[in-house]
């Protein structure tokens, strides 16, 4: 069956996305209606994309391909971005939140509350990219069957 090639991604994407939905109704026993949106987290929805993206090119273009090295150094950044750069924002974050409860006399109506868990931990990353992994594995049997 043909296919598009970002179909797969999409897909894992969005599954990904769904069990940190799920993770989260699990952990705090409340549906959270922004929470599907949201970024952090377990598992990061992310890294699966990208990781299923630069797989389907792997297939589709093979490992020695200019499109493999692009996609594998894409994925490279947005994986780097959501473990260490926007971790370092959500510190940033929280440190500013503190700053602004603490301060005598500041007006806090006039400062928004910062989100301060914006990026990924090491497991949360280890886990979507294995869950793009095997999704993209899973799909393409199931797609290529067909």
């Amino acid at each position: 069956m043909t296919y598009p090639p970002f179909l797969i991604p999409i897909i894992v994407g969005c599954i990904t996305q769904a069990t940190k939905f799920l993770l989260s109704v699990v952990r705090h026993g409340k549906i959270e209606p922004k929470y599907p949106l949201t970024s952090g987290h377990m598992p990061s929805s992310h890294t699966s994309f990208v990781v299923s993206l630069t797989a389907m090119v792997a297939i589709r273009e093979g490992l020695d391909s200019i499109l493999f090295a692009i996609a594998f150094v894409f994925s490279y950044i947005v994986i780097y971005d959501a473990m260490f750069i926007r971790t370092n924002i959500g510190y940033n974050g929280k440190v500013l939140n503190e700053l602004i409860r603490e301060i005598p006399g500041i007006k806090k109506e006039n400062y928004p509350t910062l989100r301060e868990r914006v990026g990924h931990k090491p497991m949360e990353v280890l886990v979507g990219g294995v869950m793009g992994m095997l999704l993209t594995a899973i799909f393409i049997l199931i797609l290529e069957s067909i």
